[in-house]
């Protein structure tokens, strides 16, 4: 799950959040979520580079606010299936 500052959290259903990581997987939910992770580490990794992907993690969350306030909500309503 992500950490998401309060300022970039918002609601949303469990169908617009399905939506959104699916057309983040190009329309595989699994993908989805995967990416989205690959994406946050990538983004952790860079720091250390001359060029880093974002200048900083509010830049990160406001490039992908939709994307992990959906991952979020997805991994909540199926976390108790793996429990």
């Amino acid at each position: 799950m992500f950490r998401i500052p309060a300022f970039y959290k918002f609601d949303t259903t469990f169908e617009e959040a399905t939506a959104t990581m699916k057309a983040h997987g190009r329309g595989d939910l699994l993908e989805g979520m995967q990416a989205m992770e690959r994406v946050w580490v990538e983004h952790c990794m860079s720091y250390d580079c001359a060029t880093p992907r974002f200048a900083d993690d509010s830049a990160f969350y406001d490039c992908y606010e939709a994307e992990v306030n959906a991952f979020n909500v997805i991994f909540e309503t199926m976390q108790p299936l793996f429990a």
